[in-house]
């Protein structure tokens, strides 16, 4: 499950699982605001600041982890894992307190989900999937403990409804129902809930992007870059898009945007900057551009020194690189 951390400013009213402490509240939308604007040393003291004045509230402990995440994402250079997983605990702990009281044990629920859920991510992304199921798994039933104690919460659809959609993937299974339509018309309401709105985004566009339903995934990529133009999370997925969907000019100037922020990041992800640089190039090989080519692909290889050294197969790119300069030669 691709969790990722943001915002929406309008509250309605109709939702019942906004947070009842008033500051509480205030400064998770503000460090949701700053972790989706990549301001993250604000984010973290605002997340940091819910830790100190709610310490035995679990979403200051969650909030601040999926930040780590969201900002590892985003510069690929490293990660605290033992921070990470301490974070986690700490989360894991104070929801089991909730769980044990009647008043909020579907909150209590819901962040034990949280939690797991963020688990499943990381340990997916690290390449262990039997663990990434397992916390799937978990997640998903800790969900929908918490909808079976309160139907209407919306805030627990977002994930659990992502995890319905891509479990039916296994409905050739005997006992795995094919909960596709209900997966994405529950992310589809979570999305107008204030703190769910970039996760239900972010979910739905991976979605459509698997479905072929290309210009739904591009409605709600934009929704989010009117937000926040500079979102390289976003950017990159609007990226795999257009690629996907053959808009051939759409997709460059979504690399061009991509790049630009990519080289203005405190942090370069020079594997995104690869990425980028190496579609310039191929765009450039397509018009017969030499010069552009050979440009991009000499920025390319400049990268070597960073193999290893961030995420993504950043030698795989640099060979890339090499191969499409030696074919304009010839």
């Amino acid at each position: 499950m691709k969790l990722l951390v943001g915002i929406i400013f309008l509250l309605p009213a109709c939702y019942g699982q906004i947070l009842q402490e008033k500051r509480l509240h205030e400064l998770l939308l503000r460090g949701i605001h700053y972790t989706l604007s990549q301001h993250y040393d604000s984010a973290e003291t605002t997340f940091h600041t819910m830790i100190k004045e709610f310490p035995q509230h679990p979403s200051g402990y969650l909030y601040l982890a999926g930040m780590f995440q969201a900002k590892y994402t985003d510069y690929g250079d490293r990660f605290n894992e033992a921070q990470y997983d301490s974070l986690l605990n700490e989360a894991e702990e104070l929801a089991e307190r909730m769980i044990s009281t009647k008043e909020t044990t579907a909150w209590g629920y819901f962040y034990s989900g949280m939690a797991d859920a963020f688990r499943s991510y990381t340990a997916s992304e690290s390449g262990s999937l039997p663990s990434g199921f397992y916390y799937g798994i978990s997640a998903g039933n800790a969900l929908e403990k918490c909808l079976e104690m309160d139907s209407t919460f919306t805030e627990a659809k977002n994930i659990l409804g992502s995890y319905y959609f891509w479990r039916s993937k296994l409905a050739w299974i005997p006992f795995v129902s094919d909960r596709t339509d209900e997966g994405i018309s529950m992310i589809k309401e979570a999305f107008f809930h204030p703190y769910e709105k970039h996760l239900a985004s972010h979910n739905l566009m991976l979605i459509f992007i698997d479905e072929k339903r290309f210009s739904e995934a591009e409605y709600y990529g934009m929704q989010m870059l009117k937000e926040y133009p500079e979102n390289r999370s976003y950017l990159w997925i609007m990226m795999t898009l257009y690629e996907q969907w053959g808009k051939q000019e759409s997709l460059k100037r979504i690399v061009d945007r991509l790049l630009e922020s990519t080289l203005n990041a405190p942090v370069i992800n020079r594997y995104t900057e690869a990425t980028c640089r190496l579609k310039l190039a191929q765009f450039a090989a397509n018009r017969n551009d030499v010069q552009t080519v050979k440009y991009e692909c000499e920025k390319i290889i400049a990268l070597k020194k960073y193999i290893g050294k961030t995420k993504g197969d950043l030698k795989k790119k640099v060979r890339q690189a090499e191969d499409l300069v030696k074919s304009m030669a010839q």
